[in-house]
Order: structure tokens, then C-alpha cells, then sequence
């Protein structure tokens, strides 16, 4: 029996026409996943299915006694009381159906068939409402929903997204017999997206669902809605499953229409031929016969881009390392270990709301200064950085001034790079306000791409973005051939980019070498991921306070002696000082004399070598930034190779003088 049955529906705004011909049914149990590009109507089906609008045609039917629960993309607006108080109004329901058990108790006695039945049922729905742990229920659906210590806050302090966590959280308890749900994932973490998923498969709710989130659609749908052509098209499977098909449909559909186009193409030139001819009735013949020919349409392809991000050069494989950092404000957020981004890495920072990912990738790319530790770039490293959400794109400004402001173009050279990104003739003047999430990641890539990186950083790149906008981002990242260092609760996005995956746990950064489905198999096995080593083994133990970022020049001789100094550690320093206070006295002390001279004449030496070496690296240094400015590519490559060759022997005098200085301890 079908909960909804939706029949030959159609809605219009104004003139124009959003969809029609929507005709789909759910039966008890279902989980149908609703997908399709922006604006195309999701929002709108869904309100209808709930009754909150009409259809202009058709009509939606729906299983006697079915209560609907409809969570919107805004939720919460009026709303009073605690978090606690709210997340419990939805004990009415509860409430109710208790009543009726009551009223129904006295009469069982009599034991009337349909009495024990219509018993039996409300106990069930109570049972899987809830009913008899309510408390439990509670605290368990907000603690997974990310709101277990916000209890006593007034909904009215809430942000945006704890608001639309508290209603979901509502209509979870309120147990209602078809969940209608838009863009449900919206403000959770991984956590939290991994409850829901667990709690709608394990409570085997019937859901219709709009969602962008292509791993959750794939985990929790077992049909999908693709919105094609002003209606709906049904496929077997959840989001992976209905790409697969959806492209083989297309491709077999293009071979078709291909075929037809030129089947059609032949018959026109035999009538155009022969229709005046001894072959006239022929061609009359064929020519009924094409008119009564049903046209194959090509499938509808999303508008094809040709940009792509071009890496600029980056001397040596390694394009930041640290040692290990802590990074926050005042007080540490996030403890790492030793760091580094390879010149071809893609890292995925991961971890709940607020447990500071934003925070370390800004240290990471020198926007904020580390608590403790340093961060060292690469002399040739350049940044893109993509902020979340992409703040910086706003107000009244128009696509082209955006363009210039970022790149220093001129009105022509921003045009034609703007073309590329699908920003063509009178959309260059379009309001950058006024820019759907799919336009506003494009203009933003294209002023990444006139910054010709060699490190993109990036912070919920596919925020706001619908499934064509972030395949077509994935498209090109793939193709970007330097670092990629990006947060993200996109799971599906993780696992198709990164290589890499930094989970934030408890306040410390791990590491794992994998994707996001390797990451999960391993939890699933029960492997926990090895905690780093939080202090600098150069230092002792501690690390250097504050600031040695953008150290692209290893330190001098007199900053080297206090680090290497520190490696031994005042514990080793005693140790070493206990053994020279044991060896007796007239053991050579006159040879011992005449060797520390020698050593100190050779330390001098060295340090000298250091000092000239140091030189040598800050002009060269300058004329790898100066190169680099004037575009000249194969010479900034000369010289950056002479910098890494120079870097590493200088590396190497720092090592001897180390275990010289050891040596006249």
C-alpha cells in the first residue's frame, strides 16, 4: 500500500513552467533520493507533497491517518524556550497515542478481534516512537545531532545551523510516518552526518529526501528522483548507482538520436531527390512515412567549461613543512606533529564543527601565527586560497571588477580569462550578490586560476553547491597539478580527491595515507590511528614559540647553536657531565687540551662556511622572486634547482657543525 502517491503533477510560476508530468509513488519503508540541479523545483515538490503548496495540475494522495514531518532548509525562526524544551514538544505525539492505549485497556478484556489489533498497532507505533524511554531518546537524538551540551541554551541564541540541527532533531522524536527532508546534511560534521545515517536506516523510516550529499544519498536511498527535462525520470539504487545508469541511458539514448538524425538526413535528400521524378510516389511514400516519426531528443548535457587551474613552477618535492605546531588563539585548538604537503599531495583535513581545521590551514598558509613551532615554505611556493564559502565575493560589484581586482587584468585579458569559466558577453556585468552558489565557486575558481598556485587551500570548497557544480569541481581539481590542502564534510568529495586524510581527534591532528573509504575500513576494523609525536625532537622536547614562519633561509650559525644545543637536552648535558666527573683526572688532560683547540679552530671553520653559504641563499632567494615576476620559466627553474642544491649542502654543514659542538662538550 502506498503512503504517497503523487499523479501527473505540475507547477508554474507566472509564466514560467517548473515542472510536469511528476508522477511517483512510496510505499512504507521506501528511501527515495531526490536530486537534480538548482532551481529546477525540489523545494517546491517536496512543499507540495507536504501540503504546504497546490499543484497547478495533478494531484497527491496520501494513506489515511499518515502524518508527514517536513524539515525545511529554514527552520526555527520563532521559536521560544530551551533547546531541551523544544527537542521535547514533540512528546505530544507521544502523548496521544499513550491515551489511546489507555482508553482501549478496559475494553481488551472483551477480547473483540479488531479491539486487539487497533491495541497492538498503537502499542507498536508508541514502542517505535519512543514512548518508553523517551529521556533516553532525547538526549541520545541530540547528543548525535551535535546539540548534547547546548540543553539549556534558548533556541534563540542559536546560529542558523544549530537551529536546523534542533528541528531535525524535533522531527526525528516526533516518530512522524513520512519524512519529507531538504537538504537534511546541511550544518552537520561527520559525526554527526554518520548518526543520521545510522539512525534512519536503523528506525527504517519512509523518506523522501533532497540532497546534494552524494555519500549519505548512496548510504541511506534505495531509489533515486532525477529531476530531467521540467520532470522526474526513476532509477534503481541510491546516487552511485543512478550515475552509473543515468550515463549509460544517455549514451545509448545520444547513439540513438545519432543514428535516427542520420536516417532522417538520408530519407530528406531521396524525397528532396525524387520527389518530382519517376520516383515521386515513392518519395511522397516516404515522406508520410518521416512525418509520422517520432523524434529522438538528444539527453540535456550540462554546459560544458574548458578551464583549468595551471600549477606554477615549485623548486624541490616538498612545498611547506613544520615542525610540530600548536595553533589556535591564546589557547591551542589543534596539536600536530611534523607536517609536510609534497608538491603533488592532496590532503583532506577533516574533524567536528569548531574542533579548529579552518584555524590550522590558515596557520598553514601564514595567516595566523602558530602558538608554538613554525611553519617553513618553499622559496618558489604561491597560494590560492579559497575561503569558505567565499566571503570575499560579495556586495555590488559586478563579475568583471571582481575579476580585476584579483588579478590585475585589463578589461580585455579578464574578459577572455571570465569566457573560459563560462562567463560570457552581459554576465560579466551580473551583481556578484546576485550569483548562485554553482556561478559564485566558478568566479572564484577563475580568479584561483589567474594566480597560478602551486598550493590550492581550500575551505568547504563545495559548500552551496549542486551535484553538476561539484563534479564539474572535482573535474578540475583532478587535472591541477600542484598541492591541494582543502577541509570538507563532503565524503563523496574526499574520497574521489584526496590521497591523504588528517582527521582532528580529541584536539590532535593524525594522519592517514588513503581515502575516505580506507580511512572507514580501518575504523571499521577497529585500528586506531597512531598518535604523533607532539614535540620538536630537534628541540628538546619544546618548541620554538611564535614565529619562524616564512623561514625560507635555515637559521644562521648563532640561532643553529641554540637549536642544536637544545637537541641534547639539559638531561643529556648532566648525563654527559656525570661521565666526565667519573674519568680520572690524569687521564690526558694535556692531549684532551690540544684537541678541544684543534676543534674550536675547525668549529670557526665551519661556521664561517655557514656564514658565506647563509649569503649565498638570501640573494639567491631574491632573484628566484625576482625571476618568478618577469614569468621567465626556465630560468626561474635554473636558478631554483641552484637554491635546492645549495640548501642541501648547507643542510649537511649544519649537521657537522651539530655533532662538532656535541664533540667539545
Amino acid at each position: 500500500m502506498s503512503v504517497l502517491s503523487v499523479q501527473a503533477v505540475a507547477k508554474r510560476f507566472g509564466e514560467r513552467l517548473v515542472f510536469s508530468d511528476i508522477s511517483f509513488r512510496l510505499a512504507h519503508g521506501d528511501r527515495v533520493g531526490l536530486v537534480g540541479p538548482n532551481g529546477v523545483g525540489k523545494t517546491t515538490l517536496l512543499r507540495i507533497a507536504a501540503g504546504l503548496d497546490t499543484a497547478d495540475a495533478g494531484n497527491v494522495a496520501l494513506a489515511r491517518g499518515t502524518r508527514i514531518g517536513f524539515l525545511e532548509q529554514e527552520v526555527l525562526a520563532d521559536a521560544s524556550g530551551t533547546v531541551e524544551e523544544h527537542a521535547r514538544g514533540a512528546a505530544a505525539h507521544l502523548r496521544e497515542l499513550e491515551a489511546e492505549m489507555r482508553g482501549l485497556e478496559p475494553r481488551l478484556a472483551t477480547g473483540d478481534q479488531d479491539l486487539l489489533e487497533r491495541y497492538a498497532d498503537v502499542q507498536h507505533r508508541f514502542d517505535h516512537a519512543g514512548g518508553y524511554d523517551f529521556d533516553a531518546t532525547v538526549g541520545r537524538v541530540l547528543a548525535g545531532l551535535g546539540l548534547g551540551g547546548m540543553r539549556d541554551r534558548e533556541v534563540r541564541t542559536l546560529s542558523g545551523g544549530e537551529r536546523t540541527r534542533l528541528g531535525l532533531a524535533r522531527l526525528l522524536l516526533e516518530d512522524p510516518d513520512l519524512l519529507l527532508l531538504d537538504e537534511p546534511t546541511n550544518h552537520l560534521d561527520l559525526a554527526a552526518l554518520e548518526w543520521l545515517e545510522r539512525f534512519l536506516i536503523e528506525q527504517d523510516e519512509t523518506i523522501l529526501v533532497s540532497s546534494h550529499d552524494r555519500w549519505f544519498l548512496d548510504r541511506v536511498t534505495s531509489r533515486t528522483l532525477s529531476f530531467e527535462r521540467n520532470s522526474v525520470v526513476e532509477y534503481r539504487g541510491g546516487y552511485s548507482s543512478y550515475a552509473r545508469q543515468r550515463a549509460d541511458r544517455e549514451a545509448a539514448t545520444e547513439k540513438a538520436a545519432s543514428r535516427q538524425a542520420e536516417d532522417i538526413a538520408r530519407t530528406e535528400e531521396f524525397i528532396r531527390r525524387y520527389g518530382a521524378g519517376q520516383r515521386s510516389k515513392e518519395a511522397r511514400g516516404r515522406a508520410k512515412k518521416l512525418a509520422r516519426v517520432e523524434r529522438i531528443e538528444a539527453p540535456e548535457r550540462a554546459q560544458q567549461h574548458s578551464w583549468r587551474l595551471e600549477a606554477a613552477h615549485l623548486a624541490g618535492d616538498t612545498v611547506v613543512q613544520t615542525t610540530p605546531l600548536a595553533v589556535g588563539y591564546g589557547e591551542p585548538l589543534v596539536r600536530t606533529g611534523m607536517l609536510r604537503i609534497a608538491r603533488d599531495a592532496r590532503i583532506a583535513v577533516v574533524g567536528p564543527n569548531g574542533a579548529g581545521k579552518t584555524t590550522l590551514v590558515r596557520t598553514l598558509v601564514g595567516d595566523l601565527t602558530a602558538l608554538e613551532g613554525y611553519v617553513q615554505s618553499a622559496p618558489t611556493a604561491r597560494v590560492g586560497f579559497l575561503a569558505q564559502a567565499q566571503l570575499e565575493l560579495g556586495g555590488d560589484d559586478t563579475v568583471l571588477d571582481a575579476m580585476k581586482v584579483a588579478s590585475g587584468m585589463s578589461d580585455a585579458e579578464a574578459r577572455d580569462h571570465l569566457a573560459r569559466f563560462l562567463f560570457r558577453g552581459e554576465d560579466v556585468f551580473t551583481s556578484v550578490g546576485v550569483l548562485s552558489g554553482g556561478e559564485r565557486s566558478r568566479l572564484a575558481l577563475a580568479r584561483l586560476a589567474a594566480r597560478q598556485a602551486n598550493l590550492l587551500v581550500l575551505d568547504e570548497p563545495t559548500n552551496h553547491l549542486d551535484l553538476v557544480a561539484r563534479e564539474q569541481l572535482e573535474a578540475v581539481l583532478s587535472g591541477f597539478e600542484g598541492a591541494i590542502l582543502f577541509v570538507s564534510h563532503d565524503r563523496y568529495f574526499i574520497d574521489k580527491l584526496a590521497t591523504e586524510i588528517w582527521p582532528i581527534e580529541a584536539g590532535v591532528l593524525k594522519r592517514f595515507e588513503g581515502n575516505w573509504s580506507g580511512l572507514q575500513r580501518l575504523r571499521s576494523a577497529g585500528v586506531e590511528l597512531p598518535m604523533p609525536k607532539l614535540d620538536d625532537p630537534s628541540a628538546g622536547g619544546g618548541t620554538a614559540q611564535g614565529v619562524a614562519r616564512d623561514a625560507r633561509v635555515p637559521r644562521g650559525p648563532s640561532s643553529a647553536t641554540a637549536k642544536r644545543s637544545r637537541s641534547t637536552g639539559e638531561g643529556a648535558r648532566s648525563e654527559r657531565s656525570r661521565r666526565r666527573d667519573r674519568t680520572p683526572a690524569a687521564t690526558g688532560r694535556g692531549s684532551n687540551r690540544a684537541s678541544a683547540v684543534r676543534r674550536i679552530e675547525g668549529m670557526r671553520a665551519l661556521e664561517a662556511r655557514i656564514e658565506a653559504m647563509e649569503l649565498q641563499l638570501r640573494q639567491l632567494q631574491e632573484k628566484v622572486s625576482q625571476i618568478a615576476q618577469s614569468g621567465n620559466y626556465m630560468e626561474t627553474r635554473r636558478v631554483s634547482e641552484e637554491y635546492a642544491s645549495l640548501e642541501r649542502d648547507l643542510r649537511t654543514l649544519y649537521d657537522e657543525w651539530a655533532q662538532g659542538s656535541e664533540k667539545s662538550e
